[in-house]
């Protein structure tokens, strides 16, 4: 039986709100959080926003046994990293069913929070309004 125009305009706007609407991560999607992100756009309080098209340091994150923290690391031509001792150590908390990454070491203690995160896309809050929106980092690797 055809859906009458009203009921087809409803039947796609429930769709779209649906698929819309993202879900926020859960704790089982914390262990994607391990590994390279590379920053893509920061979004100010303001509306603005700014692109990044590359960079040359990447974020590297590490959550294991209820412990983690994160460190900036600069990719090579070869596949490898340069790094140093910087790691901020990194908790997380839940709350409200949000996840929180809460971040100490350089000043006063601050905290993101993880608006989405899955396979190949993070995007965090931080407390300050400003919004990251990170892709997995995929090495480009030069062999002579």
């Amino acid at each position: 039986m055809p859906l009458s125009h009203s009921k087809a305009i409803w039947v796609l706007a429930f769709l779209f709100m649906g698929l819309s609407c993202q879900t926020r991560p859960a704790p089982e999607d914390l262990q994607r959080l391990n590994g390279y992100w590379e920053i893509r756009e920061v979004v100010f309080p303001d509306g603005g926003s700014r692109e990044y098209q590359a960079s040359s340091a990447v974020e590297y994150f590490q959550w294991e046994a209820g412990k983690g923290f994160r460190k900036k690391v600069q990719p090579t031509v070869m596949g490898t990293y340069l790094t140093s001792d910087d790691a901020l150590p990194m908790a997380v908390s839940w709350r409200d069913g949000r996840l929180f990454l809460v971040f100490s070491g350089e000043g006063q203690p601050w905290e993101e929070e993880v608006l989405e995160l899955d396979g190949e896309t993070l995007v965090t809050l931080h407390q300050n309004g400003l919004r990251y929106e990170y892709v997995r980092y995929k090495p480009l690797i030069i062999t002579p």
